[in-house]
């Protein structure tokens, strides 16, 4: 990495900041440069378009950042061995909870990986004005900057369409991006469409319930005037199917509308960033074709309806050379309603009722913060932020399908208890660095970061087998019942990082960066004692939402080097990324989803306007495994990949292989096949949990992109 200039420690939109040799000139994120992060430029995302139709997979290449595998476009990321809901996660400002029982609709899949600017990760200590209401770090997903016509130009057009073809699952689609402005107006629309049919593993076998149609579409207004950008977007996803080979049900509609508007003004004081937004989502779920239940016994619809709502507004003061303080308020809701319609009028569990899961569940927070950056002098820099958030939660009465016992039990117990909470928490930043010499940099960072329990671990209620098995967003095919008792979770967060570079030619970089978590009352699982939590015989557990304190800690090293350059043959370089995390709970055990030893070792050619790039993944044996998740281990495995790509005028093509040598493999994080198990019957021998789901098998991509 090059040495960063010294300037005020705020970035503006004319500097340029060179991470993990990545270049960012115009769509960049703002983040204070105390703060250890990774960004992904639009350039990088277009170069994987053809590869992936999965948003979070866009970060795979980020030391410290691993995936839970999920549905084909909706994988959940995790940072430090800290997944999901520990992560904030704003898509244009906006957050967008799960609105799933099973977490199918996750926050990053809520915006095509084609109509994605910029992508800025900070991992563990992050800044309070990045933060609340999560421990493990912070994803910023921006679509691209409006562009706007230069002073006394005409109309400027510009835009692109782009087309993608994968052979495993023949998976296809494309998006069209179109803008029109003038020098103080500008108006863009994206859209974009994939689908798959179920993949293929190393050895041939298709892979039930991996198959998905996703579609988007979004508009966007912009004016642009005496130093204040206004932006108006809306915009609509909808998502006829989805397979989850590791849940035990399917997704059969997700439907989401937004708006978006977004003030950015600058003064003399400094600046003012505003934004306001509202999103709708009506989700449904139900035994699919590939499940068994959709075959030999009656299906099962389930449904949630959400609605998403919050500002924030962000004052920047720069007081002098040395000093810049940001304070800010915000606030954001989350409304659902889960409910399960009745399938038969006599039977025994499924009707003739609703089952009402979550019944006007009501999450509000509401977040104020203060922060000081500062450069003391030519080496030393710092960043110090408290912020203050208050959580209020809330739901009403509950029923099953019937006023049989197993139901009934469970909810009047459910109704008779007080369904209001309150959290009050504190988040403290503190980080400081140091920039000893021109080839060496240093960072030590602590933060004190809370996260109150979401409405899917507080409210959940039903401890009969059926019921149960349609929670969990773990991919581990257990069963699990919510606690109206859960304390918040508080975690600690340390990291360092050294950072070594070529100070003349940026020949070569190491950056390394150990860390260490301690968490009270991390919300992780017990065995289900509740009346009618009767385990299972097959390996599975009916598992119920607990307070454990626990601790993790790791390691991430990236590291870049030209290798070679010669005017005939090219420029060849190298770039890798390791990583390693440990978890356990301080009672004894494993945490689950801990990913073992990972390296990704890359070798890279340039030639004029060709590139290519030939890639190692290491993945060592899953062998630390959760017990009382019976979390399955997975064997180590080595994956070759190859593409190339050409740039001509405005038309470029990227074509490669995945997994060149069709190895077979399971990925550590892909949890239990069940994809094609029996919907609801989870207490069987003939359904045992011994199967980790196998990852994709060998696929030719090809993709065409045409700007203009």
């Amino acid at each position: 990495m090059a040495k960063a200039e010294e300037e005020p420690s705020i970035a503006t939109d004319e500097d340029i900041t060179i991470l993990e040799k990545v270049v960012v000139t115009g769509n960049k994120i703002v983040v204070p440069e105390t703060s250890v992060k990774n960004e992904i430029t639009q350039a990088e995302i277009a170069s994987k378009q053809a590869q992936v139709s999965d948003t979070a997979k866009l970060l795979e290449d980020i030391p410290g950042v691993s995936l839970q595998s999920n549905g084909g476009t909706t994988s959940l990321p995790i940072i430090h061995g800290l997944n999901d809901d520990r992560i904030k996660i704003e898509v244009d400002g906006m957050l967008t909870p799960s609105a799933c029982p099973n977490h199918m609709n996750p926050s990053l899949s809520y915006i095509d990986r084609t109509n994605i600017g910029n992508i800025s990760v900070l991992k563990g200590v992050t800044p309070v004005s990045m933060g609340g209401d999560s421990i493990g770090g912070t994803i910023i997903v921006q679509s691209p900057t409006p562009i706007f016509a230069e002073a006394g130009k005409d109309f400027l057009i510009n835009g692109k369409t782009s087309a993608f073809y994968r052979s495993n699952g023949v998976a296809y689609g494309g998006n069209i991006a179109a803008g029109i402005a003038n020098q103080f107006v500008r108006l863009d629309y994206t859209g974009s469409d994939s689908e798959s049919r179920d993949y293929r593993d190393g050895r041939g076998d298709v892979i039930k319930s991996s198959s998905y149609i996703n579609q988007n579409h979004a508009v966007g207004l912009a004016f642009n005037f005496d130093n204040h950008l206004v932006e108006f977007k809306g915009g609509q996803q909808h998502v006829p199917f989805q397979g989850y080979p590791n849940a035990r049900m399917e997704m059969l509609g997700n439907d989401s509308i937004f708006g978006n508007i977004h003030h950015l003004g600058n003064f003399s004081w400094g600046s003012l960033d505003s934004r306001l937004y509202l999103e709708n989502i009506s989700h449904s779920m139900d035994a699919g074709p590939d499940q068994l239940g959709a075959a030999v016994g009656p299906n099962m619809p389930m449904d949630t309806r959400a609605i998403n709502f919050g500002y924030k507004v962000q004052a920047e003061l720069q007081l002098n050379q040395q000093d810049n303080i940001k304070f800010g308020n915000e606030f954001h809701s989350q409304k659902l309603n889960d409910f399960w319609p009745g399938v038969c009028t006599a039977c025994f569990d499924m009707g003739p009722n609703a089952f009402i899961n979550l019944n006007n569940a009501t999450r509000y927070r509401v977040g104020t913060y203060a922060e000081w950056n500062a450069n003391w002098s030519t080496s030393w820099k710092s960043l110090l932020g408290l912020r203050y958030d208050h959580t209020m939660m809330d739901a009403g009465n509950v029923h099953g399908y019937n006023n049989f016992p197993f139901y009934a039990n469970d909810a009047n117990a459910f109704n008779a208890q007080s369904h209001q909470k309150n959290y009050d928490t504190f988040d403290v930043t503190a980080l400081m660095k140091l920039t000893a010499n021109d080839w060496s940099q240093y960072e030590l960072g602590y933060a004190r970061k809370n996260r109150a329990p979401s409405l899917y671990e507080s409210y959940t209620w039903s401890s009969w087998s059926m019921a149960t098995t349609m929670i969990g967003w773990f991919g581990d095919g257990n069963g699990y019942v919510g606690n109206l008792h859960l304390k918040p979770e508080t975690a600690h967060n340390i990291s360092f990082t050294a950072e070594y570079y070529d100070p003349k030619a940026n020949d070569w970089s190491i950056k390394i960066t150990p860390y260490l978590s301690y968490v009270e009352n991390f919300i992780d699982a017990d065995r289900c004692k509740l009346t009618f939590c009767f385990q299972p015989v097959n390996g599975y557990s009916y598992l119920q939402i607990a307070n454990h304190n626990a601790r993790l800690w790791g390691v991430d090293v990236a590291s870049n080097a030209e290798l070679f350059k010669d005017d005939t043959v090219g420029q060849f370089s190298t770039h890798s990324s390791m990583s390693y995390v440990r978890g356990q709970r301080m009672d004894g055990g494993n945490l689950y989803h801990m990913m073992p030893f990972n390296l990704k070792l890359s070798l890279d050619h340039k030639l004029a306007d060709w590139k290519n790039t030939f890639e190692m993944q290491f993945v060592d044996a899953k062998q630390e495994v959760q017990a009382i998740r019976n979390e399955l281990q997975t064997p180590s495995y080595i994956v070759l990949n190859a593409k190339t790509g050409y740039q001509w005028q405005n038309i470029s093509i990227d074509v490669g292989v995945d997994n060149l040598l069709d190895k077979q493999y399971y990925y550590p994080l892909g949890g239990s096949y069940i994809g094609d198990y029996y919907t609801m019957m989870l207490n069987s021998t003939r359904f045992p949990n011994n199967r980790p789901v196998p990852s994709l098998g060998r696929s030719a991509f090809v993709g065409l992109t045409i700007t203009y």
